[in-house]
């Protein structure tokens, strides 16, 4: 089966939001490199994710599963007791500090478990970023990626995700680019966002 990803941005993250689900939370960074309407190709740096897989068939479920262990993570769940802040450089030390999130928070599964994972600010590596106290949550680096995207908006549910993955697929194809990983969505906003002012996306890795 098609491995299917998600990224959700934390609604506990977004103090800045206002009621109708704009937020300031800052991104993973990129470089925007080619744009055909809600179609688009990035380069995304190379980033540090905190992941967390859930045995669990049922997304939701599992989602707020992985949030739970995440969010505990980065408020104070980690050896040097840090919280990890959004955007802010935090020193890492064995002291009472927070850590924040990037936007967007990343989601890999299947049938029978998901992946859910924080992308952290880019000062942290795996060499300075606060270890888990929870055996369940791995810190992982991963590489420059080159990803196609759509963008769309409304509810980010499975029929959204595997619509818009076929649209993608189809761009990609007829755009002559090879697809080289599987598929993520992102959604940017709170879930008391009206649906019309949603920002979804669907990412495919390519070359």
């Amino acid at each position: 089966m098609l491995k299917k990803s998600l990224s959700v941005l934390s609604a506990l993250a977004l103090s800045s939001c206002s009621i109708v689900g704009i937020n300031n939370t800052p991104q993973a960074k990129y470089t925007n490199i080619k744009t055909d309407d809600n179609f688009s190709v990035r380069v995304y740096a190379p980033l540090t994710e905190a992941q967390v897989t859930v045995e669990d068939s049922d997304y939701k479920s599992a989602v707020n599963k992985g949030f739970g262990y995440l969010f505990r993570y980065i408020t104070g769940a980690n050896i040097a007791k840090q919280d990890i802040q959004m955007t802010a450089p935090v020193k890492i030390e064995q002291s009472s500090q927070k850590i924040q999130m990037t936007a967007p928070v990343m989601i890999a599964g299947d049938d029978k478990s998901w992946t859910i994972a924080f992308v952290l600010p880019a000062q942290y590596t795996l060499q300075n970023a606060p270890k888990p106290t929870s055996d369940k949550i791995k810190l992982v680096e991963k590489p420059e990626t080159k990803m196609a995207v759509v963008t769309f908006s409304g509810f980010l549910d499975k029929d959204s995700i595997d619509s818009n993955t076929t649209k993608l697929k189809t761009w990609i194809k007829a755009n002559h680019y090879e697809i080289v990983g599987q598929p993520e969505a992102a959604g940017y906003n709170p879930p008391w966002t009206i649906p019309f002012l949603r920002t979804n996306e669907v990412m495919i890795p390519i070359k």
